[in-house]
């Protein structure tokens, strides 16, 4: 069961190098958007190299990881569009409608944060194998594979999806699928229509809210 626990811990670890929130970061260039393959792996790395290189900070508080998370990821990612399908159709008309979706998407947004801040605090230097890119001409959607390699138990494949701008042409992630075909917004999905039906909008906000708001907590080995 720890084992089970930790793989999956260690799958959102990576999963959280496209879903996250930038609070901090508006002056940081950003990496070439132009390739999907590409851009997970820069913003990836550089993620996983401000882990190593300021691991003292991280070891004396436990949220510096919040600062990392912010500063180095959420350029990467279209939470808006996230939040939309976490939501579904039904729900994202009804918050568009009662004017609830931006306020949803950015609680969605900070609850994001915490959450893999706290899944973070499970990296510990595990190698990280990127697929050969695929051909991208003409697509607007695309899966960037990668392979999380683990000395201690058996390999996690994850598949990012992602999708291309109109506008700027920019490759955004907005989902990601772990090896055992569970997609992370659509579970998401399933929860968050439950509170929703039972309880709305607004107490779903009041405690993504709540969570965002919470201290990064260590997790078992």
């Amino acid at each position: 069961m720890k084992t089970l626990i930790k793989n999956i811990g260690l799958t959102l670890a990576f999963v959280a190098s496209t879903f996250s929130l930038n609070t901090a970061a508006a002056d940081k260039p950003l990496f070439d958007m132009k390739d999907p393959h590409v851009m997970i792996k820069n913003a990836s790395e550089a993620t996983f190299s401000r882990f190593r290189a300021e691991k003292d900070l991280i070891d004396k508080d436990l949220n510096h990881l919040k600062v990392i998370v912010a500063q180095e990821l959420m350029p990467y990612i279209n939470y808006k569009r996230a939040a939309a399908t976490v939501l579904g159709n039904k729900h994202y008309k009804k918050a568009k409608k009662e004017k609830k979706f931006s306020e949803f998407s950015e609680a969605f947004r900070d609850y994001l944060v915490v959450t893999y801040a706290n899944i973070f605090t499970l990296y510990d230097n595990q190698k990280i194998v990127y697929a050969p890119a695929g051909d991208i001409t003409g697509k607007k959607v695309v899966t960037v594979k990668v392979t999380i390699v683990d000395a201690q138990r058996p390999p996690i494949d994850i598949e990012f999806k992602l999708r291309k701008s109109k506008k700027t042409g920019n490759w955004k992630a907005y989902d990601m699928v772990a090896g055992n075909g569970l997609s992370m917004v659509a579970t998401k999905a399933k929860e968050f229509d439950g509170i929703i039906n039972k309880k709305g909008f607004d107490y779903l906000i009041t405690q993504l809210n709540k969570k965002a708001a919470e201290s990064v907590e260590a997790k078992a080995q």
